[in-house]
């Protein structure tokens, strides 16, 4: 099912397993800062990841290649940030994820990867552009900052 078709009354967890480098080098913004400071690159899709996990339209998780593998220590229901090992790449991660928890949920992977997409999709998620990641990053920010209106509006009166 495509996050559109979905209706905001069904129960189902959202997961959303994004490949960090992949988006990293499709964002002209994130590509540039890449270029001269690679660490900050991903430190900037993280806080953006995290914004859009803290929204509560998804469960996000972010792989990166490298760094020796390993999770970033991150408190209970808060952004997960997997790092590959020089053994794993963050695709491998990605479709273990997938298949791991294939019927638990909706589960999205956004890639630029066109190998990656159809690998997930064989295990019944579905493949999102990082176009679409930037869309649903503005809407996340729109839900939020018309909720906060919102509740100004309500406490003020």
């Amino acid at each position: 099912m495509s996050p559109a078709a979905r209706s905001d009354k069904e129960a189902a967890p959202r997961y959303l397993l994004v490949d960090g480098h992949s988006i990293v080098h499709s964002w002209p913004e994130l590509r540039s800062l890449h270029n001269r400071q690679p660490a900050q690159a991903r430190r900037e899709l993280i806080r953006h990841m995290s914004d859009l996990h803290d929204s509560g339209r998804w469960r996000v998780t972010l792989v990166f290649d490298g760094r020796a593998g390993g999770k970033e220590e991150t408190p209970k229901d808060s952004l997960a940030v997997l790092y590959a090992s020089g053994v794993q790449t963050a695709d491998s991660i990605i479709e273990r994820i997938a298949q791991a928890h294939a019927g638990q949920g909706e589960i999205g992977v956004v890639s630029a990867d066109h190998a990656e997409i159809t690998s997930v999709e064989s295990f019944g998620a579905f493949g999102l552009s990082p176009e679409w990641l930037r869309d649903e990053l503005r809407a996340a920010g729109q839900e939020v900052a018309d909720s906060l209106e919102k509740y100004r509006r309500k406490k003020l009166t």
